[in-house]
């Protein structure tokens, strides 16, 4: 995946869009729009349908291929707006309820684009930015006006949008409002359920294709991460222990959080929710998810008793100084455990919890996405895809799953 900082602006992908309007004998005008690109950096096209005069984007449509009608069909009083990608030939959107900003590679007219966020989910027109918006009323009051400008029968004109002069222009040179360029996030992963690029703010989120959610798979990246430390001698088994716990308590607190905004409740019982910890396999945190949402994190794990040990170990690693105190001997069902013992870790031991961890953070993963369903027609598609080319390569195929 490509790698590149933070916040950095990527530029339009430029192009041409072109108004040839025509004026026939009886002097009636009639218009075809067409987009050119020819410069030496990547670039895509999507369309949608925008009201005439006002500018203001009512669907999304497919182009499809030479000669193909445009699907759906362009509604009444509408103009079909083609909207250029950055230069990674990615979208940049933004959420109209929670103004939060994120890229992707798609704007789909198939199915609905998912805010990585707030899980808002709603056709990909409206999560336009304001630029974009800008964009799309030029592109509209230009045809407009090229249209009510006098033709003499039987003539030709063409009025052309040149985002290839305002991209060639200096970084220092002013341009215009209507010119949209997209802005680097700060986690860039790869959908695991239907391999959608995403760039958003912070860590976990939503995947902007299908709505399933990253958490299970940046944690997985962490964890791997960890274990070729701890076999490489980087880290001590107990810097492990703490930095596996640390992780896997934040992954699901982000869990949680989304079950607080996204499921209505009181705000005494959603603050409550907000503020829980995953420290220990017998805390409120576990029973209240398995109580309340029927989402339950200890389902299949083989060594819940050495998951809380290990769990009251991260503690004492974190707070004491690795010295065992009278908590952690009376809580922590460590026979061996005296108060005042300095409690050594093991290799082992660290690779043991991780997969343990990663084993309730599936079970969270898979019951909140029993809650909060994602968008099947990408993952299906994904599937289908990957199923065909298994085929060409002559491996055996199982066929699209169900999600």
């Amino acid at each position: 995946m490509r790698e590149y900082a933070d916040f950095q602006e990527i530029a339009h992908c430029g192009g041409k869009a072109t108004f040839t309007i025509a004026s026939d004998a009886d002097g009636q005008v009639s218009y075809q729009i067409s987009f050119e690109n020819s410069r030496p950096t990547p670039a895509e096209v999507v369309g949608i349908y925008a009201m005439a005069p006002q500018g203001i984007s009512v669907a999304d449509f497919r182009l499809g291929g030479i000669g193909e009608a445009f699907d759906p069909p362009m509604p009444e009083n509408c103009i079909p707006v083609l909207l250029g990608s950055d230069t990674h030939t990615c979208w940049g959107h933004e959420c109209r309820r929670c103004r939060g900003y994120f890229r992707n590679k798609h704007h789909t007219a198939v199915y609905p684009l998912t805010c990585p966020y707030c899980g808002l989910r709603q056709a990909a027109h409206h999560f336009l930015t304001a630029a974009q918006r800008k964009y799309i009323q030029h592109y509209v009051n230009t045809l407009i006006l090229a249209l009510q400008e006098e033709m003499a029968p039987h003539t030709e004109k063409q009025v052309v949008i040149d985002m290839d002069s305002i991209v060639d222009q200096s970084k220092d040179a002013p341009r215009p409002d209507f010119y949209y360029a997209a802005i680097t996030q700060q986690t860039r992963f790869k959908c695991e359920k239907c391999d959608e690029f995403n760039d958003i703010r912070g860590r976990y989120g939503y995947c902007a294709a299908c709505g399933w959610r990253n958490n299970s798979s940046q944690l997985r990246m962490e964890f791997d991460r960890l274990r070729n430390e701890l076999n490489e001698n980087k880290i001590t088994p107990e810097n492990a222990v703490r930095s596996a716990v640390s992780n896997f308590d934040a992954c699901c607190r982000n869990y949680a959080a989304q079950l607080a905004r996204r499921i209505p409740m009181k705000p005494t019982r959603r603050t409550n929710l907000e503020r829980l910890l995953f420290h220990d396999t017998e805390s409120a945190a576990i029973e209240w998810m398995r109580s309340a949402f029927d989402i339950d994190l200890l389902r299949g794990v083989s060594n819940p008793l050495f998951i809380k040990k290990m769990m009251h170990r991260r503690h004492i690693f974190e707070h004491n100084g690795g010295v065992a105190d009278k908590k952690y001997v009376k809580e922590s069902g460590d026979a061996e455990a005296q108060e005042g013992m300095l409690i050594r870790e093991n290799t082992a031991n660290a690779h043991d919890l991780i997969s343990g961890l990663m084993k309730m953070t599936e079970n969270f993963d898979a019951d909140f996405h029993e809650i909060f369903r994602p968008t099947q027609w990408p993952i299906t598609y994904f599937q289908e895809r990957k199923a065909r080319m298994r085929q060409r390569r002559g491996e055996p195929t199982s066929g699209p799953q169900s999600t």
